[in-house]
């Protein structure tokens, strides 16, 4: 059994029921199976078929789901590439994984139109779509010019379906393999532990670059409609109204500014029975705020490229017992997920027991089969059915596991550990805080300390003398920021989290902390 497996039951048992939903145009199952099969056609009839990589650049569009599903028929190897990528970190993507067709939005090609003939003399199809675009091939006329059903290889359950590139703390993207047994395993489950159904309508909202292709086509489990939509907090209220969304996922950067919109104005939302939330640490402050704002179920979970997506939950009757009364457990990401095993292991791989800090491994048919052209990485990261991320965590009595930070975000100050996330919980329960950023600087006495970025939600008065007060009464020490900034925004990278390496280089710059940094000398 195979995904490609799903969208020809959808299209038999649902044929006129919509799938996606994008802007004005919408796209009923047997469509979308139909006009998939013909792309399929067309890809073999130019050589693109089983094992071979084909690359698509773009927003979230109906156009990217019927790529996905092209290439689940033949058995090619489908690349994302990032649309907030530079061109230089496209490049890389295209030629590390050999992508031979290359699927380019209309809006996206001065991302990469100074590369055009480089990728033309390299034997590189490239395909337009979505409006004009001036490129040798245009997707609609493809898929035109084509009928009838592909030939559809056998397939084996090991083989690479889809390589999901995620950005490093430095370097290039990195190319996570993923087989056609870890995606079948991972959307099966997760459809089951959130409870989706038919009836179910679903709004997208990520970016559908690396393993996020294999959310938005959560839907070929049940055949509920997706709507897919680019986040825009001023537009995505109305789109839940509009559309009578039942659920949705988002990170909670996202979450933090539905729940001021929702405050701020007067939205009927009483469709929304579900939340997601994910990829990012959410503070207990916000979760609270959440519910008693939105009134639906919370579902917390936690995953990495590297393991398919999610391998743990916090469901929502972790999340009243925490409202009830166990508050703790609103730091928690919950337990994992039927499909997965998790442990915290020690440096040398051993288990540590139960309440001490170490790091995360994750074990199952999920975990990625390695990174493409990394054997020494690979090495170091993926040990059979097992991965060692690089998260600090620990896992409770009950089974409950509680994230401490990235093991590369660990500030050292004057010999101390701090793990920047609870400083970030701490500061995050303060009245009127927004979005929060602890990292750590260089520091001419304590080697490196801790400076706080945050931001203001509304009106609220919120000065770093109270912050300071308020950290030197919830966090050690040595815990407490040097140096807190409040800031009208937070800078956000590729996936739309914090980006804390553009924080820091900002506070690198002169004058922006109260002592001096000395430039490194070579």
């Amino acid at each position: 059994m195979f995904l490609r497996d799903f969208v020809r039951r959808c299209a038999e048992k649902f044929p006129e029921d919509i799938a996606y939903v994008d802007a004005a145009r919408r796209s009923n199952w047997a469509e979308m199976h139909r006009r998939s099969n013909r792309l399929a056609r067309a890809l073999q009839g130019l050589g693109i078929g089983k094992g071979v990589s084909t690359a698509i650049l773009s927003h979230n569009r109906i156009e990217v789901a019927e790529h996905w599903f092209a290439c689940m028929k033949t058995g090619s190897v489908r690349a994302g590439l990032n649309w907030r990528y530079s061109s230089r970190e496209m490049m890389h993507v295209i030629r590390d994984c050999d992508a031979r067709a290359i699927f380019i939005e209309a809006q996206c090609v001065g991302s990469l139109s100074e590369h055009f003939e480089e990728l033309a003399a390299e034997g590189r199809i490239l395909i337009g779509f979505g409006g004009a675009h001036d490129l040798p091939v245009d997707y609609e006329k493809l898929i035109a010019g084509t009928t009838g059903a592909p030939d559809l290889p056998p397939l084996e359950e090991d083989a690479v379906g889809a390589i999901g590139y995620t950005s490093g703390t430095t370097g290039n993207p990195k190319g996570v393999l993923l087989s056609h047994r870890n995606l079948l395993t991972s959307l099966v489950f997760n459809n089951m532990v959130n409870g989706y159904t038919k009836q179910d309508r679903r709004i997208y909202v990520t970016n559908p670059a690396g393993i996020n292709i294999n959310t938005m086509c959560m839907n070929i489990i049940t055949g509920m409609t997706t709507v897919l939509e680019n986040f825009q907090a001023e537009r995505f209220l109305d789109l839940i109204e509009e559309h009578r969304i039942t659920t949705v996922t988002v990170v909670p950067t996202m979450l933090r500014r539905i729940v001021d919109d929702v405050k701020a104005g007067h939205w009927d939302i009483s469709s929304l029975r579900q939340v997601c939330y994910g990829t990012m640490p959410a503070t207990p402050a916000l979760i609270r705020e959440a519910y008693s704002t939105l009134n639906c179920q919370f579902l917390n979970r936690y995953g990495v490229s590297e393991s398919t997506g999610s391998v743990a939950l916090l469901d929502d009757v972790g999340h009243r017992q925490a409202l009830d009364g166990d508050i703790a457990l609103l730091r928690s990401v919950g337990k994992a997920m039927p499909h997965a095993d998790i442990q915290i292991r020690d440096e040398d791989g051993n288990e540590v027991p139960r309440g001490e800090l170490g790091l995360v491994w994750i074990g199952g048919d999920t975990v990625m089969q390695g990174y493409l052209n990394l054997p020494e990485l690979n090495a170091k990261t993926v040990f059979g059915k097992w991965l060692k991320t690089g998260d600090f965590g620990r896992m409770d009595e009950r089974g409950y596991v509680f994230l401490g930070d990235r093991q590369h975000n660990m500030i050292v100050t004057g010999g101390f550990n701090v793990y920047p996330n609870a400083v970030e919980n701490a500061l995050a329960e303060f009245k009127g805080v927004g979005e929060v950023a602890v990292f750590g600087m260089p520091h001419p006495q304590w080697g490196e300390a801790v400076v706080a970025a945050v931001t203001v939600s509304g009106e609220a008065d919120v000065t770093p003398e109270a912050l300071d007060r308020h950290c030197r009464e919830n966090v050690s020490k040595f815990e407490v920021p040097k140096h807190i900034a409040i800031l009208p925004s937070l800078p956000r990278g590729n996936t739309d989290k914090v980006d804390k390496r553009a924080i820091q280089a900002m506070f690198a710059e002169p004058g922006k902390l109260p002592w001096a940094i000395e430039k490194e000398t070579a």
